[in-house]
């Protein structure tokens, strides 16, 4: 999928297929060569500069983005406390905090939390994380997203399981638009397996 692609409703036979929630997806680039190197590298411990580095790139990849309109806020996807006290911080929002930075808007990385433990989603084959997700995830601060454009953001996405997910809760907190921002996206011939 190249960088800036809106693969809304209309846009994209992958999304339009599995119903996805979100309005667009603007990834850095593929999950693929040296960009994966460094996201591998980035969540390692001492990785911090990794994914400092990264963040600035993908911070400005959003900037450039003409059809993204005004954002209100961006919120970054949670991870579970074991692994974020494992790794020492959550990449998606250090990814976040560039990003809002860079189009001075609201960071929020409180607003999401994840309401029960899950299985790493690069574990499971493709047809099981849509399940693996289901009301894993719940807005704590909805009065925030109510009527908001939102920007959500992630390291890596391959099946769009985990961001439709907190896509369809944000909207139904309110949210006016949800549009995906993430480092790396699978090509669409590894989403399959």
């Amino acid at each position: 999928m190249p960088p800036g692609h809106v693969p809304g409703a209309d846009g994209c036979d992958f999304c339009r297929q599995r119903r996805l929630k979100w309005e667009g997806v603007i990834p850095l680039g593929d999950h693929a060569g040296l960009l994966q190197h460094a996201i591998i590298a980035a969540k390692q411990a001492g990785g911090a500069p990794v994914c400092a580095a990264v963040a600035d790139l993908l911070a400005d990849q959003v900037a450039a983005t003409e059809w993204l309109g005004p954002i209100d806020l961006v919120v970054p996807v949670p991870i579970y406390w074991m692994r974020k006290i494992r790794r020492g911080f959550n990449p998606a929002q250090r990814l976040g905090e560039a990003i809002a930075k860079r189009l001075n808007v609201k960071f929020r990385p409180q607003a999401l939390k994840i309401s029960r433990r899950m299985r790493k989603q690069s574990e499971l084959r493709i047809t099981a994380r849509r399940a693996n997700v289901r009301d894993g995830f719940r807005v704590k601060t909805p009065h925030l997203l109510a009527g908001r454009s939102v920007l959500l953001v992630d390291d890596v996405m391959t099946s769009g399981a985990t961001a439709s997910e907190i896509t369809s809760k944000m909207r139904k907190s309110g949210a006016d638009r949800v549009i995906v921002a993430v480092a790396a996206r699978a090509p669409l011939g590894e989403t399959g397996n």
